[in-house]
């Protein structure tokens, strides 16, 4: 199972890659260059998970843990990559802006062969266990499948709204991606079985395995923030990319 688990993450690294190679084009970025860029994008990406990772577990061992937390600094690989390459910055952003959802949309289903990143047990009875129980057939929400659909939509939204905009570049896409996965990422969090830090209500029917099979409860948990910071960024960057294209229009 776990040979498994590492072909569907190996692939999803190599349909992201190829496709960021193919819709690179569209932008007039060669081949030659957009190969490079997509594989240091992955490198810089998975080299941050793995250091985070390590920095979590008291710098005792590595692993590619919870590789949301390395999304937030998307913006500063663009830097790096339009620096090494050579490409305009915003052009460097908006071509990938689409393949960082397609990567995870399709590795993340990865996760239902450990059941890590799972959410919570329900009880018979509750409305959570009749869903569940409905497209599982067991008491456990796929979580992973939803957040891994939630990426493939984002990852289609890009793409139509950047065919329709006729590729122009602008570093919104980018940004885009930033606030929908950051927002919905935040949302999903919610439904997630791991520890909350911020803590609310107990939630009707719930279970954490995480917290010794008791009543799970309502509340925030280290990632949520993560997420809150992406979407945040994606924020950011709007307003940023909105200035310098005002200005750049004044001064035309």
């Amino acid at each position: 199972m776990r040979n498994l688990y590492e072909i569907i993450q190996g692939a999803s690294l190599v349909i992201s890659v190829g496709f960021t190679v193919f819709w690179a084009k569209n932008y007039k970025v060669s081949r030659l260059k957009a190969f490079p860029i997509a594989i240091t994008s992955q490198f810089l990406g998975f080299a941050l998970v793995f250091l985070l990772t390590w920095i979590e577990n008291g710098f005792t061992g590595f692993g590619a843990q919870n590789a949301v937390r390395a999304y937030m600094f998307n913006i500063l690989f663009g830097f790096l990559e339009a620096w090494i390459f050579r490409v305009d910055l915003l052009t460097v952003l908006d071509f990938q802006a689409a393949t960082i959802p397609l990567c995870y949309g399709i590795g993340h289903f990865a996760c239902l062969i450990p059941n890590c990143c799972a959410g919570f047990h329900y009880q018979k009875g509750s409305a959570g266990y009749a869903i569940a129980h409905a497209l599982t057939g067991t008491d456990q929400l796929p979580i992973q499948i939803f957040e891994s659909v939630t990426a493939l939509l984002i990852f289609a939204t890009i793409v139509v709204i950047a065919i329709k905009t006729r590729f122009k570049v602008t570093g919104y896409l980018f940004a885009l991606y930033h606030v929908l996965y950051g927002g919905t990422r935040f949302l999903w969090e919610f439904l997630r079985d791991n520890e909350k830090i911020i803590k609310f209500a107990p939630m009707n029917g719930a279970v954490s395995s995480y917290e010794n099979n008791s009543i799970a409860v309502w509340g925030i948990s280290s990632l949520a923030l993560w997420a809150l910071g992406i979407f945040l960024v994606g924020v950011i960057m709007f307003v940023c990319f909105s200035i310098y294209h005002r200005k750049r229009k004044q001064t035309a």
